[in-house]
Order: C-alpha cells, then structure tokens, then sequence
C-alpha cells in the first residue's frame, strides 16, 4: 500500500507544484469545495500525478473523489492497465468504475480511424460515469507539454484563430477539466518519483503510425532545439486564445440576442439580418459556432478554409452555392442566408 504524504512533508519545490495546481483549480477553474469529481485515469504518469495531487488537494476543499478508467482493449495489457488503477485506488480509498470499449470494433463499424474511435467511446463512458457518480465534471490529466501538440496538430488540420490555441482548459458543454494544464509533465515525475508512485507505460504512445506520436517524437524535439522555451511560449498563445475566446463569447451573444439564429432539429440558419453589416471576424465565428453546435451531432469540425471560401461566397453573393464540411455538415446560401446543416438528416430539404 502506497501512503499519502502530508503536503507540508513534500520538498518545498514539489509541495509548490500542488499549490499551484489547487490555484488553478480555484481560480481558473471555479472548482468550489464540496463538489464531487470524476478523475479519468489511466494508468499513465500524468493522470496517476493527476489522480495523486487531487487525493492531496481533496481534504482541504471537502471534495469527493471518484475514478474512472477505460479499456480500449486495443493492447495485450491493456487489462493489467486497469486492474492497475484498481488497485490503486483501492489503496487510497476511492470508488473506481473500469469502463470498456471495443474499440476495434467500433472503428470499423463507423468508418473511423483507431485514434477517433477510442476518443469518442471514451468520452461517451466517461460521462455516463459522471452521471452515474454524480459528479460536477470529469477531470483530465492533459499538462502543458499536451497544448503544444495540440496546437501542432490543429495548425496541421486548418484550425482558424482563437481554436489554434489548442484544448481548453474548461469545456463546459462536455463537462471536462484540466487542472494540469500549466504544469511541466517532468515536475509530474519528479513528484510521483519522490512518492514512490510507480505507473504504467502504454506502448502505443511510440507508435509513429498515430500523428500525435510522430509530431512528439519528432518534430517537437526539433522545434525545441529552436526554442528550448517552447512550451512556455506555446502556453501564453494559448493565454491569448483564451482571452480573445472570452471576448468573442460575449460578442456572439450580444449578437445573437439581438438578431438571433434559427435552429431546428439539424440544422442551424443564420439570417441575413445578423450577417449584413457584420465585420468578417464576427461572420467567421458565427461560422464556426455553428458548426461546432452540429458537430456534436456528427463529430465534424471547422476548417478555416472552408470556412473563408464560404464567406467569400456570401459577401459576392452566390446564392445556391453549398459547402460541405467534414463529418457530413453542410453549408447553403441562399437569399443573403447561410443555412448549415448535417447531410443525412436534412439533405431532403437543403434547397
């Protein structure tokens, strides 16, 4: 059984790296003591870090904890991955919920790559765990060495700004949390080295046949040999973001309260009242929004190029013109209009 040291026991530069993240929580992430937390662990050093921290951090806050892990049954051991977060977890005292997937199965069932498939069953598990445990949100061990490949990976697919940014501390439509998002992966080590807290390694990670494995084993590295200060330049971008995302929020909704768009069951128009007269960085972020609200229908994305070419199209125009997005959203002038919608609930109707 692995005991639970005393915060002030902790060497004072590990004892800081706990404070900072609990001011985090308090401050950024509006965590109010009493509530429950679903923690997604692994296994892995970030979420096990994760999941020590918060059994640290919980008694000062009366937070109650609860786990849950996930097999994708992809790898051999994946199951001694879970049985070892169990264990863990019943050191410590913590319910533990050991979630499934088959993946595999999945992905070949709807036509998605391995990565996206294990996404979206994972994160479907975990909120039906959040719902059964009652808990406010899920908590997730992504640090700040995860913005930067986030980042990468959303300038590689055509992300526009603020998104490019990267991940989102808060997602509060899905209940998501990352309290470790500006903390160094190392100094998660360092702390589970002096605890004596082992983990496990997943395999797959140094897989190079999955995109984020070969942006972190190969470019990052030279990217850091450039700038060894990568990380930290790639958190105040994503600072940035998320100020500048703040102040679009607030636009879109002084917008829409006054001109507001229509939304059936699919589909999302948006009326030439609110986009005549709109400066373009305010018509792109309708734009988006839209089509971030299908996707959770369908799982598409906004692509800025798309997205430029449609608005190019609307201020020439084009009325009749459509454009197609990824996961099957589609986008239609007409009449000085955009009407976005996902294709096999509403192609009967897109003129």
């Amino acid at each position: 059984m692995i005991p639970i040291p005393e915060l002030q026991t902790l060497p004072s530069r590990l004892a800081r790296l706990c404070l900072d993240v609990e001011r985090f929580c308090r401050d950024g992430l509006k965590m109010a003591d009493g509530k429950s937390w679903l923690l997604a662990v692994s296994g892995g050093a970030d979420s096990t870090a994760l999941l020590f921290i918060m059994v640290l951090l919980a008694p000062r806050h009366n937070w109650r904890l609860h786990v849950a892990t996930v097999d994708h049954q992809l790898r051999p051991e994946s199951a001694e991955d879970t049985a070892f977060v169990a264990r863990l977890c019943q050191d410590w005292r913590i319910p533990c919920r050991i979630l499934t997937a088959d993946v595999a199965r999945l992905a070949r069932q709807d036509g998605l790559g391995t990565e996206e498939a294990a996404r979206l069953a994972r994160y479907a598990l975990l909120e039906q765990a959040r719902l059964a445990c009652g808990a406010t949100a899920i908590l997730l061990g992504h640090h700040r060495s995860d913005v930067a490949e986030d980042q990468l990976l959303r300038f590689l697919r055509g992300t526009g700004w603020p998104a490019l940014g990267g991940m989102r501390a808060e997602d509060a439509e899905r209940h998501l949390l990352r309290p470790l998002l500006r903390t160094d992966n190392r100094a998660l080590k360092e702390l589970l080295h002096h605890c004596g807290i082992l983990w496990r390694e997943d395999s797959s990670n140094a897989d190079t046949r999955y995109t984020r494995n070969r942006l972190r084993h190969t470019v990052l590295p030279l990217l850091r040999q450039e700038n060894p200060r990568l990380e930290e330049a790639c958190l105040h971008l994503w600072e940035l973001a998320g100020i500048d995302g703040d102040y679009w929020q607030q636009e879109l909704e002084r917008h829409l309260a006054r001109t507001p768009w229509q939304e059936a069951s699919g589909s999302i128009t948006l009326p030439r009242a609110l986009l005549r007269g709109a400066h373009a960085a305010l018509r792109l972020r309708l734009y988006h929004r839209a089509v971030a609200r299908l996707a959770r229908l369908s799982g598409g994305q906004a692509r800025s190029a798309t997205l430029l070419a449609l608005d190019q199209a609307w201020q020439d125009g084009r009325g009749g013109t459509t454009f197609q997005l990824p996961g099957n959203i589609m986008a239609h002038l007409k009449g000085g209009s955009i009407r976005f919608y996902v294709e096999n609930r509403q192609s009967a109707q897109k003129n």
